[in-house]
């Protein structure tokens, strides 16, 4: 069990004396102007880091020929956005300029992505084979599954090297048509 306190987020006006940087001779005005640095670029982080989901959601919709409109991604992400920092769900309004904001942002972003992978997005999965396949053979449903498992199996070991729970695990075997 991890404990927290709340409490112990906040430093002592004794601390923010004795700190590391004061022990390194940096004074006040600079090592606040440092925290707050360091803030800007967190917070900036978290924003592009959800940016570049979205825009790999986005990519990925149309390799995956289910295009989708860069509206229906982003009005997606917002709701996340919106239940993962527990703030009511507020219909993003496709007409508004923070709309418009994160929809040029998107689309720089994937063009961000496509260019670092040198704009090579071909990726032959195996699901298409094996659901063409086994249709042909017109195998029992239950060996359906087990295909659709290893291959969901596979592609998350190879793109998720570090090991997962078993609960995980389940969560991304089960077949879409099951």
């Amino acid at each position: 069990m991890i404990y927290t306190v709340i409490d112990t987020f906040y430093l002592t006006d004794e601390q923010l004396k004795n700190s590391p940087s004061r022990k390194d001779d940096i004074d006040e005005a600079t090592e606040t102007n440092l925290r707050i640095y360091g803030c800007d670029l967190i917070q900036e982080s978290g924003i592009l880091l959800r940016l570049v989901a979205a825009s790999c959601v986005w990519r990925a919709s149309k390799l995956e020929e289910s295009p989708r409109k860069a509206r229906q991604v982003l009005i997606v992400f917002h709701r996340m956005e919106c239940r993962r920092e527990n703030l009511p769900i507020v219909h993003l309004d496709p007409f508004s300029k923070k709309y418009a904001e994160l929809k040029t942002d998107l689309s720089r972003t994937e063009q961000h992505i496509l260019k670092e992978m040198g704009f090579i997005c071909h990726v032959e999965h195996p699901h298409k084979f094996i659901s063409n396949y086994l249709a042909t053979l017109k195998t029992p449903p239950e060996l359906t599954q087990e295909a659709w498992n290893l291959a969901n199996d596979r592609l998350y070991r190879d793109y998720h090297s570090s090991s997962y729970s078993s609960r995980e695990k389940d969560r991304h075997r089960h077949h879409p048509y099951s």
